[in-house]
């Protein structure tokens, strides 16, 4: 092994001997900060539970024909009074997007994650949609892996950007993922390549994670709403279930306790939003030939919405179309949101560039001949 992390990425914290990772690069620094702007949605905006589902009953569908709905104006508030401001989204492309699928492990060290070729299809076409450019690594091993993220987060096309997004689909546990030779890559050491300090290109742009993974074993055995009960399921009703699985695996692995490892709250942790497939503790489930639930409801929820939606909207959005699901032994899923000091909206404004800085709107009457062109094709 060549010299530490420690050496190469100095300001990374986390245990380097953990990860053993190689062919770390040093990152450059400049800084770029977005500037304010103020709108307000329109009346198709969208901001219920009924309002956010597509279908009566989602179902699975595999690979999906993804179109993005293009955005009749550019929005920066869902609310007409409110004062929080937006992050500038409007550069062509948005930003980088970096999708890392396991999906085959070497020497069958976990389960290959049948189904996930499909996620990633959907994924990258979604992402395309919203004007990423978008690049896809498949299989990596842990230096592989760290390589691939070390060169991504320090791409001097951030300079250019307005935002990112990494989306990781992999076996896990709580706080780790597994690269395709087993090894465990701690979550935390991913997002502290994209803090302020080492990754200066994007300071002050959102920073938008999406992880496609187990965070534990425990089912969610869903709670029967006309009949409340406390009582735990019982040993035989555990194994009968998971003799009945078929079609349907775990992102998870078997393995023994170990400490987790603890991350640090600091100051350079800003713009960040994570998307969790599920919360801790918990499994999460996929379809061996049409992809994980998370990822399909993410998807339709995005391309749909994300023309008048802001994101922290459209996540609570895909929660609750995720919430439909359930397989054969009355399982659900449960994704989880967390932001580390996200002060502004997140409008995506597909379709659109730079707005005409000659030109003002009125709230009350956006053009909507795009938009009707738009659903009447």
């Amino acid at each position: 092994m060549s010299q530490s992390l420690s050496s190469m990425v100095p300001n990374l914290s986390l245990e380097d001997h953990i990860y053993q990772a190689e062919d770390m690069i040093s990152m450059t620094s400049t800084n770029s900060m977005p500037t304010r702007e103020l709108s307000s949605p329109d009346s198709h905006s969208v901001r219920s539970c009924d309002a956010c589902c597509m279908e009566t009953e989602p179902t699975e569908k595999g690979m999906m024909d993804v179109r993005v709905v293009p955005a009749a104006y550019h929005r920066t508030n869902s609310n007409q009074f409110s004062q929080m401001s937006s992050y500038e989204m409007y550069r062509r492309p948005r930003g980088l997007a970096l999708i890392i699928d396991i999906e085959v492990y070497e020497n069958d060290v976990q389960e290959r994650r049948f189904g996930s070729h499909v996620d990633v299809e959907n994924m990258k076409a979604l992402l395309q949609g919203l004007e990423f450019d978008v690049t896809v690594h498949k299989n990596l091993q842990l230096g592989q892996f760290f390589k691939q993220v070390t060169e991504f987060c320090s791409n001097k096309m951030h300079d250019e950007a307005d935002m990112t997004v990494v989306v990781i689909l992999s076996h896990g546990k709580d706080g780790v993922v597994y690269a395709a030779d087993g090894q465990s890559i701690n979550m935390e050491y991913i997002y502290e390549f994209f803090n302020n300090r080492n990754c200066p290109l994007l300071r002050g742009k959102p920073k938008f994670f999406i992880v496609q993974a187990c965070r534990g074993d425990r089912p969610d055995q869903g709670v029967d709403s006309s009949e409340p009960s406390t009582a735990p399921p019982s040993p035989e009703k555990t194994l009968s279930q998971s003799k009945k699985r078929r079609a349907e695996a775990l992102d998870a692995i078997a393995c023994t306790p170990d400490a987790a490892d603890v991350a640090r709250a600091r100051p350079t942790w800003e713009d960040m939003i994570i998307a969790y497939s599920t919360i801790p503790g918990y499994a999460s489930l996929r379809d061996h030939e049409k992809g994980t639930w998370f990822v399909q409801s993410l998807v339709e929820v995005f391309m749909s919405h994300a023309h008048d939606t802001e994101l922290v909207d459209l996540l609570r959005m895909t929660s609750e179309r995720l919430s439909h699901f359930t397989n054969e032994m009355g399982e659900k899923q449960t994704c989880n949101v967390e932001m580390r000091h996200l002060y502004k909206r997140i409008y995506f404004n597909p379709g659109l560039g730079a707005p005409p800085s000659s030109v003002t709107r009125s709230v009350s009457s956006p053009p909507c001949s795009r938009r009707q062109q738009y659903l009447e094709q």
